[in-house]
């Protein structure tokens, strides 16, 4: 996937979300990315919502954005203390202007709130604080992944295959295994989940080579194919949604050993 040397920071402080924390890094370092724990400088080890500990390789303060490839914020109460923490904000305001990834979900906007850099972005987040993402500048919306520029954000722990999926095909790396996935005991619904996670990473791919090439013809092919992956999306997303509300679709019966 061409992510071997990559370098990730995932930032951590108390009351930290474990699933939001724990997901990226490791299906992070599953993908060859070499992922630190970036605390504030507070404490060597933190505690989850529930207990769980996390040891922080280094401090805010000790890391450059020049250095890093990404920085992910996870949710929880965390991002509440991370925000008192100039060293963090200033991290994710360079990581930003850099041209780094950057990456929130869940309640972590509160940092991008913070650090002043929601204005004017679009975003989404936990419903809890969408009014303080509107108050801070940013447009909200409700989806499940929201990619505005090297910005991703994202809503709650359900949210995680699409937050991570999109940062890895930012970072370079469109993960072929989904699909790869899928034998002949796989159900249809669970074949079409993962061809959705698959044209959703081809189309975060394209779209980031549209933003990223300089030759005028190279960046037109990028979003032609950036166009028909978002066709193939919507096709494979309709036909997904109607097999979950009606299980024993007809279209779909070759899949269930009819005789």
């Amino acid at each position: 996937m061409g992510l071997t040397g990559k370098r990730v920071v995932i930032l951590a402080e108390s009351l930290y979300n474990e699933l939001e924390l724990w997901y990226p890094v490791l299906r992070f370092r599953a993908a060859g990315i070499k992922v630190e724990i970036v605390g504030t400088g507070s404490a060597l080890t933190y505690t989850s919502k529930f207990g769980m500990p996390v040891d922080v390789d280094t401090s805010a303060d000790q890391v450059s954005a020049s250095e890093v490839d990404a920085v992910i914020i996870p949710g929880g109460y965390a991002p509440d203390h991370l925000r008192r923490y100039p060293a963090v904000l200033k991290l994710v305001r360079d990581a930003l202007a850099q041209g780094k990834v950057v990456a929130a979900i869940c309640h972590a906007g509160w940092v991008l709130a913070s650090a002043g850099v929601a204005r004017g972005r679009t975003v989404t987040s936990v419903a809890a604080i969408k009014d303080d993402m509107i108050n801070a500048g940013a447009r909200w919306v409700d989806e499940e992944v929201v990619r505005d520029g090297n910005l991703i954000t994202s809503r709650t722990p359900t949210d995680l295959p699409a937050f991570t999926d999109a940062i890895l095909a930012m970072l370079g790396g469109v993960e072929s295994s989904s699909l790869g996935q899928v034998s002949e005991t796989t159900s249809a619904v669970e074949a079409l989940r993962l061809a959705v996670q698959a044209e959703k990473s081809a189309f975060q791919f394209y779209s980031m080579a549209v933003d990223k090439v300089k030759d005028a013809e190279a960046k037109n092919v990028f979003h032609d194919l950036a166009g028909e992956e978002e066709r193939h999306l919507k096709i494979v997303q309709d036909e997904y949604n109607r097999l979950t509300q009606d299980p024993g679709w007809d279209r779909y019966s070759i899949w269930r050993d009819v005789i």
